[in-house]
């Protein structure tokens, strides 16, 4: 028989597991729909309609979970987070062919503490478990963000998709692809990140330091992921890297 303290673990991570991933327009409009719906389950049980009724008060009961806690099991089961889905983010994406394997080039990054070694920005990521990690960014004027992060997505050799969690100084996500290249030329890397910077006053200082990091600035950092990767070391100079 397992013990009490067993059975608290358990459901403490059951409990961890159900993290917020419906946006907050969402979860309104869940809100409001489900009162709706269940008020409509309600009118048709008085009717003698039980059936449609009580379709529609456990259709209603669902989405007033949604919006009550901010979790869908389906979006869960999806890996989709809409948290962070609004109109104001910063979106960048760039590609770069590298002259590896995929899986060489996938092991490479999804070390994430490799990053800082090509990636500008980010002054370092600190691994806290098996798909959870802590990012450090400087910005403009050497402005300071940090955040913590997790991978929505593993697979090797093909994607690496994250978001960040918590109450993060730049709500981000983003997707890293690893591809064959055409004629066996090697790896397409393709890299999709969204930069969500809070609004009001208090936000500002952390959007001037995500509107710092642009295409080109993601372009230079796939240029040096190129360099260290096949020639083994970074020039002195800012060359381009072709």
């Amino acid at each position: 028989m397992e013990t009490s303290e067993t059975e608290r673990s358990r459901q403490s991570l059951g409990q961890s597991q159900k993290q917020v991933n419906v946006g907050p327009a969402e979860r309104k409009a869940s809100m409001v729909g489900g009162a709706a719906l269940a008020a409509s389950g309600v009118r048709s049980l008085v009717k003698g309609k039980y059936l449609p009724g009580l379709a529609m008060i456990v259709a209603g009961g669902m989405f007033l979970y949604r919006g009550k806690t901010g979790h869908c099991d389906l979006y869960q089961a999806m890996g989709v987070d809409t948290v962070h889905t609004h109109d104001s983010g910063l979106h960048i994406e760039k590609v770069v062919t590298i002259g590896l394997p995929p899986q060489q080039v996938y092991e490479f990054w999804r070390n994430l503490e490799n990053l800082p070694q090509f990636m500008r920005h980010i002054d370092s990521v600190q691994v806290t478990g098996e798909r959870t990690s802590h990012w450090k960014a400087v910005g403009p004027g050497g402005l300071t963000v940090e955040w913590d992060a997790e991978m929505m997505e593993d697979t090797p050799g093909q994607q690496i998709s994250w978001h960040s969690v918590g109450s993060a100084d730049v709500p981000n996500k983003g997707t890293v692809e690893f591809k064959q290249a055409p004629a066996n030329r090697g790896t397409e890397v393709r890299v999709s990140i969204d930069y969500y910077p809070p609004g009001g006053a208090a936000g500002k200082a952390a959007a001037k330091a995500a509107h710092g990091i642009n295409a080109q600035q993601l372009e230079e950092d796939l240029k040096r992921l190129k360099q260290i990767l096949e020639v083994g070391e970074q020039t002195t100079a800012r060359r381009t890297v072709q």
